[in-house]
């Protein structure tokens, strides 16, 4: 085969060859072009579009984090001061419309624990509360007892709360 292809070359003039010769190259210079220039030259005309974006969303997933950790040593700052749990459950309450009470048996000195009364509330409002504490604060109820009261979804509401490690 490969002798057939010389002598077929050997029978061109040398005018045919040369011409020839400038098609093969040209062909050659369009080939790299579709397939090798051309999908690279969309590549960084891609990449140049979407690393911009990626950088961006990188700085801000990094002040997300930077953020969190932040906000993860006012949590621990919070939670490991006297009194912390107290006054976490007050702001939570006074911002919620609750003014709840502490009674007297549960002044122990433990400041991981605490007890709270609410009366005549409506337990949607307790539950809402109580999954608010729980999710921003992370403050747990270790035991609570729920009364209803006369009124339709009025209870009395008796727990004790801890702050979740």
């Amino acid at each position: 085969m490969k002798e057939q292809l010389i002598a077929r070359w050997n029978t061109f003039s040398d005018k045919e060859k040369s011409i020839l010769s400038v098609i093969a190259l040209v062909m050659l210079c369009f080939i790299f072009y579709a397939f090798v220039w051309l999908p690279t030259q969309h590549g960084r005309e891609r990449l140049a579009r979407v690393i911009p974006e990626k950088q961006a969303k990188l700085m801000l997933m990094r002040s997300q984090a930077a953020d969190i950790e932040r906000l993860r040593g006012q949590y621990k700052s919070l939670s490991s001061a006297p009194d912390a749990l107290k006054a976490a459950i007050e702001v939570s309450a006074k911002f919620h419309g609750l003014t709840p009470s502490y009674p007297a048996s549960a002044k122990n000195g433990d400041s991981g624990r605490l007890a709270i009364a609410l009366s005549q509330i409506s337990f949607d409002t307790w539950v809402k509360w109580a999954e608010a504490l729980q999710s921003q604060n992370h403050i747990r109820i270790q035991s609570c007892r729920i009364t209803p009261n006369g009124s339709t979804g009025q209870v009395s509401v008796d727990a004790i709360f801890v702050a979740a490690e």
